[in-house]
């Protein structure tokens, strides 16, 4: 449901100190594994979301209270990840990719006031409406249109370890190559830095109807049917344990976790400096 977009088609080359892994038949991420019987098979979103409509319609819905927790428990989960740095942690540079509107980022600097954050995202409508609301806000967040395309670099515009914290929420489910996502945010973090990912999780078929006729009672029009569109392109626990063990995100730390019903992703907590 957050629109951004990234292409990696030909993930970066490795560290020296560790071999590649080798790919799933599709870095997509929709053959990773067997499908289960009953299960829902995933059909991907397109990868930019930026019309008047779509920001709109999100950046309204984000107001909304159900919404606004769910963003509040994201932010609470950072807390935990970097828990270990103590009063460290508030100085920490962070990246977030697919910031969308950039409601968890306000979030985030309201409550951690000295950290240094960059959020990309691929729509000029949504870094646009970005920029407003963190002026509104009075907290100063560097926003940037940008987007890894097939026919531009494969790599974030960062060096190796730039980051002491690399956040993706709501974004996975858009990207073409999931795969090479988690490679960069592995690439651009420090090796005792955290990461979260976190998205929709996609039910099996028979509870869908039902899934998106709860969980999705809190949202109308455009809102709606963007919702139950990102629950279809969204992945299940299965597929994220299968995305993260073939990404370089795979390091022994990281690991995939639920938020209920409805959420899950990768997290991997900060080491103590």
């Amino acid at each position: 449901m957050r629109p951004f977009a990234v292409s990696l088609r030909s993930p970066p080359p490795p560290s020296p100190s560790r071999p590649p892994r080798p790919l799933p038949s599709s870095t997509a991420g929709a053959k990773l594994i067997a499908m289960p019987f009953l299960a829902l098979r995933r059909q991907p979103e397109p990868e930019i979301m930026d019309t008047d409509e779509e920001v709109e319609a999100y950046s309204s819905a984000a107001a909304q209270a159900y919404l606004d927790a769910i963003d509040n428990s994201f932010v609470d989960h950072l807390a935990r990840l970097i828990a270990p740095w103590g009063e460290a942690a508030a100085s920490a540079r962070v990246l977030d990719l697919g910031c969308g509107p950039g409601q968890i980022l306000v979030k985030i600097k309201q409550r951690w006031p000295a950290m240094r954050i960059v959020g990309l995202d691929a729509g000029p409508n949504m870094i646009e409406k970005a920029r407003r609301d963190a002026a509104a806000a009075a907290v100063e967040i560097d926003f940037r249109v940008f987007r890894l395309g097939p026919r531009g670099e494969r790599r974030l515009p960062f060096a190796d370890g730039e980051f002491d914290v690399a956040l993706c929420n709501s974004t996975l489910h858009h990207l073409e190559d999931a795969i090479g996502a988690l490679d960069e945010l592995a690439r651009v973090t420090k090796p005792a830095g955290a990461v979260l990912v976190r998205d929709l999780q996609r039910p099996a078929f028979l509870p869908y109807p039902l899934h998106v006729s709860l969980f999705g009672r809190y949202y109308r029009g455009e809102m709606r049917r963007l919702y139950e569109a990102s629950v279809r392109a969204a992945y299940t626990k299965s597929e994220l344990a299968a995305l993260l063990r073939a990404s370089r995100l795979d390091d022994g730390r990281s690991r995939v976790f639920t938020r209920g019903l409805t959420h899950a992703g990768i997290e991997r907590p900060a080491l103590a400096r």
